[in-house]
């Protein structure tokens, strides 16, 4: 067994046995994250949000990536996506965001990092990827663990994002 997948059984074990501490009706905390130039997620300022953890290393989180650059693109104004990354160097996936998603700069924008865990910690993030919707408040709407193939399962994050209100 290599000492790669190891670390991620293991990794996925510690994380799998946390218990989920944010609940549907929840209100966030402040967030611990923050983008490229060091400004801090605070996403439930006034706009409905979609927030996605997800890691390089999980394939699933990459297809579920790609369907969520498609659903983006007819997203109203008043709401937002930001994609937290939880991989330990935010390098790789700042790279993998330039080089998947060079054409679509509002996923790029959207890119924040929690590299310590410290979110996600604190949310008892325990599959990956993770998605939340949250309304203006930071009120927690929805909550998906894991990505479901051909179920509608992104489509049904982003209606949830589009029918959210005040």
């Amino acid at each position: 067994m290599s000492k790669k997948f190891l670390g991620i059984m293991l990794f996925g074990l510690a994380v799998s046995s946390q218990a989920l501490a944010v609940k549907v009706g929840d209100v966030l905390p402040k967030a611990m994250v923050h983008d490229e130039a060091g400004k801090e997620l605070q996403p439930w300022t006034g706009k409905k949000t979609l927030i996605n953890f997800w890691a390089t290393w999980c394939d699933a989180c990459k297809v579920e990536l790609k369907e969520m650059a498609a659903e983006l693109k007819a997203l109203p104004s008043d709401k937002q996506v930001v994609f937290v990354s939880l991989d330990k160097d935010p390098q790789k996936a700042k790279d993998y965001f330039a080089k998947e998603f060079k054409a679509d700069s509002s996923m790029s924008k959207s890119l924040y990092y929690d590299s310590a865990f410290a979110m996600a910690d604190q949310l008892g993030v325990e599959s990956f990827p993770m998605t939340l919707v949250v309304d203006e408040a930071g009120k927690v709407l929805k909550i998906q663990d894991g990505y479901k193939p051909g179920t509608g399962s992104t489509e049904a994050l982003f209606e949830a994002l589009k029918s959210a209100s005040k």
